[in-house]
């Protein structure tokens, strides 16, 4: 079966899949289904024995993606209320996995920045996540993981946001 020929739902039409970016997308659902029974049952697990919610998941997540990031932004990232987002940045501030710092420029600010223990902690969730692909692509052939891989990596390199040029650093006058 090609990953063109997805289970439909009754009322799909085959238009629904005629462009070349709805049939990456529908090839890149069933990965995604194939991988995330594997990688969401052990996440739970992990996330329960942890004793950290999928909002405290995504929270260090988005500030590793972010930092130094301030809690306002944080809560619009999360799309949570502030003042929910700051009880969740206590708890985590609290266990060790995030800190918390003045904004230099803005002293009433708070940023950021996951901790040493937050940096470790999403590195071993990631790579339980990281071994449902793993597990999948060895059923596949080398020459078949080759290709696929010369295709993403041209397809990333299409699709990545630009890096904006950092900031020259001031020279003392």
């Amino acid at each position: 079966m090609s990953c063109l020929d997805p289970p439909q739902p009754p009322n799909a039409s085959p238009d629904d899949i005629s462009g070349p970016a709805e049939r990456l997308t529908a090839c890149m659902r069933q990965l995604h289904r194939l991988v995330s029974d594997r990688m969401m049952g052990s996440l739970q697990s992990d996330l329960q024995g942890e004793d950290v919610s999928f909002t405290q998941m995504t929270a260090l997540y988005k500030v590793r993606a972010f930092a130094p990031i301030s809690v306002t932004a944080l809560a619009e990232h999360l799309g949570v209320s502030l003042p929910a987002t700051s009880q969740l940045i206590q708890e985590l501030v609290r266990r060790n996995l995030m800190e918390r710092r003045e904004n230099p420029q803005d002293r009433r600010e708070k940023l950021l920045a996951l901790s040493e223990k937050g940096q470790q902690f999403l590195s071993v969730k990631e790579k339980t996540m990281i071994g449902a692909y793993s597990e999948l692509f060895q059923r596949a052939q080398p020459e078949t993981l080759g290709r696929a891989e010369a295709a993403i990596n041209a397809l990333l390199h299409e699709i990545r946001p630009p890096v904006p040029p950092s900031p020259l650093p001031k020279e003392p006058l």
